[in-house]
């Protein structure tokens, strides 16, 4: 399963350097404001005593978030220390408290404030900017990265209970994703981390994570009758035509040039055999469902389908370098397990309707439709948006 990385953060004396902000007689310069209609509130009138508690809390979580994030096992070690990721969170909420009170949300290099971030995707690059929103992109996108880690390991794909809490680790990570894209739409930041090719990406791929996670959920629900089969076989269709989104997404000019070696060896691989294994799925769950009408040529019609598209599935992970194998390897495993199943079924029926039904095959199949249920949320966890405790009440 694919994870996102985690941006690792320069530790900076943020405090101080609001402080100096707050007592200096430099107002905001609207000259780099890049969004015309962006709602920017004057510069505080308090100064900087007067909200030292607020500007110590803010320094001690974002001293807190950098010290862990330049680990190299970052993700993991975030995780095993519950207060780092909680940490996350609180900062997120108490960077939007220090925006609404109009400490710098635009882009003024005059203001003495240096926030930098190195690239997800390479340590030896790193960016710096003078305002809020960076800063808060930047947390954003750390906390999806976190999300996306916890569905990859903590979620084992046989479980139920796992799934449904895979299911809301990929819809609150596609969740930030999609207002991480808004966030940074109107911005000017050079790294590819917060570009919309590759925002768009983690998206499409989070929300078919999801996806297939609630496929799995159905699968290991229920009775195994035509309704079940049905609705599988939308869930598993919608899958497919989710992942094949991510696919196109990985063949973005900028990506091919910027991010080649981790898209051809990693992304698309593993987007590309994962459309193809939901699609075979299902064509097999919807062969069930004319099983059980007794429409026995349109059963061999999908089944043919099926097992057509489990071999190319196969024929493909097969042809994944031998080095980048772990990409694939579940679907290839899945696609083996699968197919003899749909082979040995095709012979039983072909044989049946020759000798007994005498049943025409469908040359041509229509569309099944799909049935996406994994959604993007209408607004953040709440831990990101609501602080633990009050801030700038005596203010």
């Amino acid at each position: 399963m694919l994870v996102l990385p985690l941006k690792p953060a320069l530790r900076y004396d943020i405090m101080t350097a609001l402080a100096q902000w707050l007592d200096s007689d430099h107002h905001i310069s609207f000259d780099n404001l890049k969004n015309p209609l962006q709602f920017i509130l004057p510069k505080p009138d308090f100064c900087s005593v007067a909200c030292r508690d607020e500007l110590l809390r803010l320094q001690s979580l974002r001293n807190s978030i950098s010290d862990i994030l330049t680990r190299p096992d970052s993700h993991a070690a975030a995780l095993h220390n519950s207060s780092v990721w909680d940490d996350l969170q609180e900062y997120h909420a108490v960077l939007l408290e220090f925006e609404k009170r109009g400490f710098p949300a635009i882009d003024d290099a005059m203001t003495g404030i240096q926030l930098t971030w190195k690239a997800a995707w390479s340590d030896k690059e790193k960016e710096t900017h003078a305002h809020f929103p960076w800063e808060r992109s930047a947390v954003l996108f750390n906390i999806a990265a976190l999300y996306s880690y916890k569905a990859a390991t903590e979620c084992k794909p046989t479980n139920r209970d796992d799934c449904k809490q895979a299911v809301s680790y990929y819809q609150t990570a596609a969740t930030i994703i999609s207002i991480l894209k808004q966030l940074v739409a109107p911005e000017d930041f050079n790294t590819i981390d917060f570009s919309n090719p590759l925002l768009s990406f983690w998206e499409s791929f989070f929300l078919a994570a999801a996806q297939s996670n609630i496929y799995r959920i159905m699968s290991l629900t229920g009775e195994d009758d035509a309704a079940k089969h049905k609705n599988l076989s939308g869930l598993a269709q919608a899958a497919h035509l989710i992942y094949n989104t991510a696919l196109k997404d990985t063949q973005d000019p900028r990506l091919a040039s910027e991010l080649s070696a981790v898209c051809n060896s990693e992304w698309a691989p593993f987007c590309k055999a994962q459309a193809m294994i939901h699609g075979a799925k299902a064509e097999y769950h919807q062969a069930v469902v004319h099983r059980l009408s007794g429409a026995w040529g349109k059963e061999i019609a999908r089944l043919r389908a099926c097992h057509d598209k489990l071999l190319a599935c196969q024929e493909f992970c097969d042809s994944v370098e031998p080095n980048n194998e772990g990409v694939v390897d579940y679907v290839l495993r899945e696609t083996k397990a699968i197919r003899p199943v749909v082979y040995d079924r095709l012979v039983e029926v072909e044989k049946d309707n020759y000798t007994i039904y005498q049943d025409t095959v469908p040359k041509v199949m229509e569309e099944i439709p799909s049935k996406q249920l994994a959604k993007v949320k209408e607004q953040l966890p709440e831990a990101m948006l609501m602080t633990r405790r009050t801030l700038f009440a005596s203010i």
